[in-house]
């Protein structure tokens, strides 16, 4: 990576923004075919001279002679809405192309409302873009085509930064001008997909300046040095209870240095669950308290719900109790002044409660997932230090990593060696959850039931359902059925049940292994399968793509036509070039899975056994549910996520998570870690509604995976970045750049910088 210049505003923000403007889509215009060629259902263009018009009081039929077809074939178009200006234009023996949805009319192709082009408007692949207001496709082609026309290649260039700029130099990408212009006027689909790759970079490298710009003001301004030897902190590890695994004594040494720098530590402590990130960071705090100059020895130490607090409280106190700490949750006092201590703990609330911020030396922030940036970020000031501790960092603390400014510390290894088992059910294997958490109450042990919601909400109504597909388990492989009629879920789910075979539609999957060719001409002497075919591509796995015949088709430079290779297949439909339909899989139907209705199943199973905790109950009628649990007076609980955090119960030997499919890998590793806290063995089993789709293969990748770096590039894959700049925790602020697309973009770079 470059070194990073004098940093300076960007002298054509105003050309950026209205030239970096991804098209939803684009039409490829480039080959006319022959009307026998097209396929019914499909949009096709046909050029054609007029030969007859037939004016009737509700539609314009017009006949003409297929130009591109050598004999004297003819197609017809059809106009239901037509105007005064369409009889003066359609007059016999004019020529023009035509682009529309093909039909058929006694035999003949029939193009229904087609678009009428000017033969200087085909050849072309057209960009088409979102509505703005009243302005369509060819209002805002047209200005951004104007724009282009005014703006120098200097010009294009200056949209980003000279360190952007080299840094894409050193990666061989296409120019920023030629890429600018080959997005809103693309020849080459090629070299379209080079373009959208170039433009993807160059925000993924902006991302990267943004951050270190960060780490470099870090680094100018001056922080809360902890002057704390190596010997005085391990004098303070000595007074656990316990002692510190090599792994974390190698993680505290590294705390302790980043808090003795010139500048203010911002430090994202990463350990799988029960790892020991909380022993570390409680010796680091009373580390500020002790070795803090200045008068900023105070220390906050921050959990997202009381329950949580109260137990890093108890711990501290139990671990230091000469130190002064105090416990700030409740509305109670909240007017008071807070009480002269050391190390205060709390919710985000204590942020509430008139700190004296000018005496805070540093603010730890435990399960940092789940606090929002303005948090951990907006409200703390710069010179103070920051610990961010986690088992699974958000997806913009893992992205400052990668990317340079904030210091990972982890822990390698555990204290103890966790044997927790994590399976992957369907819900059709439901029973053996069942007989796991009867084995495990029997053995005097404690179980955790989880759901995802405290009552089923109310089912997604942004599915276009006229136009979807539905794939379930029970269809033979790489098959969908039409949902035509259907309105919900429910509906659907019950028509796939009594389907009849013959509606079932295949779809092909677009990779290496797929031929065009082999489509084309069946090698066994079987016919070509009826066009358009649906296509399937990993990047968008939840849409399939409608391609006529001549998507599989190119003309090479002598004008012959040939099987069009995958790989320029898969770039034309990442560019947009052809029409999407919904996919809606059989994972998206969870019968009976609130735990409203699930608490009577297993009170009936284990009466007098279940305790239940959401998060609709007061704090007190948690803590009394989860002190019941924990003395096994309840050994299960049946609960919603609330207990992904805050429960730190010993003997847990089993978890069960209803409907798996509804949580991140944030979410999973927390709820997975709620098991075998104390070495004994354990069991998580993760219940799916089916073994097929991306649901399961997520949760069999998560089943098998217990790295937490990688856990956590699971989750940063999962939910994106949030802004470096701004507050956002997760999502993107960029155009071309798409995660799941540019994946391997990210890594590269992400190893550069």
């Amino acid at each position: 990576m470059p070194s990073l210049p004098e940093a300076a505003p960007l002298s054509s923000s105003a050309l950026r923004e209205r030239l970096l403007v991804r098209p939803l889509r684009y039409e490829d215009r480039r080959f006319p075919q022959p009307a026998r060629h097209v396929d019914p259902g499909t949009t096709a263009l046909l050029l054609g001279e007029i030969v007859q018009v037939r004016s009737q009081s509700r539609f314009l039929k017009v006949v003409l002679r297929d130009l591109c077809d050598l004999g004297s074939a003819q197609f017809q178009a059809t106009f239901f809405h037509y105007r005064r200006w369409h009889t003066d234009l359609l007059t016999p023996g004019a020529a023009f192309a035509f682009l529309g949805k093909v039909g058929s009319f006694q035999g003949t192709v029939d193009l229904q409302q087609p678009a009428i082009l000017d033969r200087t408007e085909i050849g072309m692949i057209l960009p088409i873009y979102r509505r703005r207001g009243k302005l369509g496709t060819a209002d805002i082609r047209a200005e951004i085509l104007g724009v282009l026309a005014g703006a120098s290649d200097a010009d294009l260039t200056s949209i980003t930064s000279p360190w952007v700029r080299e840094a894409l130099a050193q990666h061989g990408t296409l120019p920023i001008p030629q890429a600018v212009r080959t997005i809103h006027d693309p020849e080459d689909p090629r070299v379209l997909a080079r373009a959208q790759e170039t433009l993807a970079r160059m925000e993924i490298l902006e991302r990267v300046e943004a951050t270190l710009r960060l780490r470099e003001a870090r680094q100018q301004t001056p922080g809360v040095q902890v002057h704390v030897s190596a010997d005085e902190m391990a004098r303070f590890a000595a007074e656990l209870p316990f002692a510190l695994s090599p792994g974390q004594q190698a993680a505290l040494e590294s705390v302790r240095e980043k808090l003795a720098s010139p500048y203010p530590a911002k430090i994202l402590l990463m350990g799988g669950v029960a790892s020991g990130k909380t022993a570390i960071c409680h010796i680091a705090a009373r580390a500020t308290v002790y070795g803090a100059r200045e008068g900023r020895n105070k220390v906050l130490i921050v959990a997202p719900t009381q329950i949580l607090c109260q137990q890093l409280f108890s711990t501290f106190s139990a671990y230091f109790p000469a130190v002064r700490a105090h416990l700030v949750v409740g509305a109670k006092g909240k007017k008071k002044a807070l009480p002269e201590a050391d190390v205060y703990f709390g919710t985000h609330g204590l942020f509430n409660r008139g700190l004296d911020w000018s005496r805070v030396g540093t603010v730890i922030f435990d399960e940092e997932h789940r606090f929002g940036a303005q948090v951990k970020f907006g409200t703390v000031p710069m010179e103070a230090n920051r610990i961010f501790m986690s088992a699974t960092p958000i997806p913009r603390s893992l992205s400052l990593y990668l990317f340079g400014d904030m210091d990972l510390v982890r822990i390698a290894g555990r204290p103890h060696d966790r044997r927790v088992v994590t399976r992957v059910l369907t819900r059709d294997e439901g029973r053996e959850a069942l007989a796991a958490v009867r084995d495990t109450l029997a053995a005097g042990r404690k179980a955790i039931v989880v759901y995802g919601a405290i009552r089923r909400e109310e089912e997604p109504t942004a599915v276009d359902w006229e136009r979807a597909y539905f794939l379930a388990s029970f269809f033979p492989g790489d098959r969908v059925l039409p949902l035509d009629g259907v309105t919900d879920l429910r509906s659907a789910w019950e028509w796939a049940r009594m389907h009849d075979p013959d509606e079932l539609q295949r779809f092909y999957r677009i990779n290496r292994q797929f031929s065009a060719a082999r489509i084309l001409r069946p090698g066994d002497g079987s016919p070509p399968p009826p066009f358009p075919i649906l296509a399937y591509d990993s990047d968008s796995p939840d849409s399939l793509f409608v391609l006529p015949r001549s998507a599989l088709l190119t003309v090479d430079a002598k004008g012959r036509r040939k099987a069009k290779a995958w790989d320029v297949l898969v770039d034309e439909i990442r560019a947009g070039f052809y029409e999407s339909r919904p996919l809606v899989r059989e994972s998206l139907y969870r019968a009976g899975s609130d735990l409203e209705k699930a608490v009577g199943v297993w009170e009936r199973h284990f009466p007098g056994q279940v305790e239940v905790v959401h998060g609709r109950m007061n704090a007190a009628q948690k803590a009394a549910a989860i002190e019941a649990f924990a003395s096994g007076a309840k050994p299960l609980i049946v609960a919603t996520s609330i207990v992904e955090v805050g429960i730190d119960v010993k003997g847990v030997d089993c978890l069960v998570l209803a409907n798996a499919d509804r949580f991140g890998t944030a979410s999973l590793v927390q709820l997975r870690g709620r098991v075998g806290r104390s070495g004994e063995a354990g069991l998580c089993l993760l219940v799916c509604p089916s073994d097929t789709g991306s649901d399961y293969q997520r949760l069999q990748a998560f089943a098998e995976e217990t790295d937490d770096l990688r856990l956590a590039e699971m989750d940063f894959r999962e939910r994106g970045w949030g802004q470096v700049r701004g507050k956002a925790q997760s999502g993107s602020e960029t155009v071309f750049f798409d995660l799941r697309k540019h994946g391997r973009l990210l890594e590269e770079i992400g190893r550069d910088s």
